[in-house]
């Protein structure tokens, strides 16, 4: 076989080359700490960074949701305390309204102090997050929760009843708002009939998905009876017994509950504190009705009628003490209702932060786990790299000396 000088050239040229293209494939490799720089170098490990990379996006993306989740619930748990201390406040100023040494002056200065509370009240309702969106008006973000409407002279509600949801992980979502449907739209006041004798002191609604099924049907749903003995029983419209909520339950249709002034009796979502009980002995029975349908409204329309009251009420006749005083008990029970409903929710808030913190560690642990794999295929090992790049420098280095050398041989050099 004959091997032609430019047959020699081009073989050595291409082998230079080849050596030249390793040796700045591994010079990349050195400067990005990579070591697959394209899918060729390796198709089964590119095709695992991929994946393990579009995985670390997307938890990143968890991320940044639940960051997301957790400033918006902080400031909604923060709304709501301060809610929570304009509810006291109004709370306090209605007792002292119903004191009987107060006269119109004092009371008009009582109704300015609620309707500061009131303008309070309703900056807290109207509260936006960091995107400028109304935090407590739903899908309806950029609508103003609440309004004051001048042809009805009540504060309306202008969003809808939806909350946001985010994912925070693969398979876990969660609520990062509440509406103010759910918040202080559900303030509901239940009316008390054939209570003369006082023997109900206070009553409200806990839990409104247990009452509304009772209430539904427009008549009055419980009668509570309290007899000489100190016995509660209650007896409901349809018949049915009915269960204390207490841990085991009591049937209070059959059995009833022995009482004393102050006691507090939960059944079918309502909360019940005991006034006025029968003398022992004496043979009566104390009887109230829980009526119905409930009266149900914003806190804000609550604290106006408040304001309107103490201001406008004639308390110089009998009839007028007695419509301020129910006024009063009115607004009592609808705050009770107010800060019972602010309360769950505070509570339901804190569970929503603790689950994102239990998630985002989560994350994090997913996270780490996936750059180490992520690692294993795709970052360079420096030590033999490091060798590599030098055996390949003496290598060319060898080959540019050889070529050279082999190059200027010729027949010719040996005729003279």
């Amino acid at each position: 076989m004959r091997i032609s000088t430019q047959q020699v050239f081009l073989n050595n040229v291409d082998n230079l080359s080849r050596a030249n293209s390793e040796l700045i494939r591994t010079q990349e490799q050195i400067a990005t700490g990579k070591r697959v720089l394209q899918p060729s170098d390796d198709p089964l490990a590119a095709s695992q960074i991929i994946k393990l990379e579009q995985e670390i996006a997307r938890t990143d993306q968890f991320q940044t949701s639940i960051d997301t989740a957790d400033r918006r619930l902080s400031l909604e748990e923060s709304t709501l305390d301060g809610m929570f201390n304009s509810i006291v406040r109004l709370r306090e100023i209605t007792i002292q309204a119903g004191s009987p040494v107060l006269n119109a002056q004092n009371r008009t200065a009582l109704a300015a102090e609620v309707d500061g509370i009131i303008n309070q009240m309703q900056g807290l309702m109207n509260t936006k997050d960091v995107q400028g969106e109304y935090l407590f008006s739903g899908f309806q973000g950029d609508q103003q929760a609440y309004s004051f409407d001048d042809a009805t002279q009540r504060y309306l509600f202008n969003g809808d009843a939806e909350q946001r949801f985010v994912q925070i992980g693969p398979d876990n979502r969660i609520a990062s708002t509440d509406s103010g449907a759910q918040l202080f739209e559900t303030v509901a006041v239940p009316t008390l009939g054939s209570n003369s004798s006082g023997a109900i002191a206070s009553l409200a609604v806990a839990d409104l998905d247990a009452f509304q099924p009772a209430s539904s049907s427009g008549a009055s749903p419980f009668t509570i009876s309290i007899d000489d003995t100190g016995l509660l029983t209650v007896a409901s419209a349809d018949g049915t017994d009915v269960f204390s909520q207490d841990v085991p339950a009591v049937n209070l249709t059959t059995t009833g509950v022995t009482v004393a002034t102050d006691d507090l009796v939960s059944f079918n979502g309502v909360d019940l504190t005991v006034g006025n009980l029968p003398a022992p002995g004496s043979g009566n029975t104390f009887t109230a009705e829980v009526g119905s349908p409930l009266e149900r409204d914003n806190i804000l329309n609550f604290a106006l009628d408040l304001s309107n009251g103490l201001k406008e009420s004639d308390t110089s006749t009998e009839a007028g003490k007695q419509q301020f005083n129910a006024l009063l008990a009115r607004t009592l029970d609808a705050l009770q209702a107010a800060e019972d409903v602010n309360i769950r929710a505070t509570t339901t808030i804190g569970a929503r932060m603790n689950a994102l913190e239990q998630q985002q560690l989560v994350n994090d642990d997913y996270k780490l786990y996936t750059q180490e794999t992520l690692s294993s295929f795709q970052d360079l090992d420096y030590n033999e790299a490091i060798s590599r790049l030098t055996l390949q420098q003496t290598t060319l280095e060898a080959a540019y000396a050889s070529f050279s050398k082999i190059s200027g041989m010729s027949l010719f050099d040996y005729i003279r």
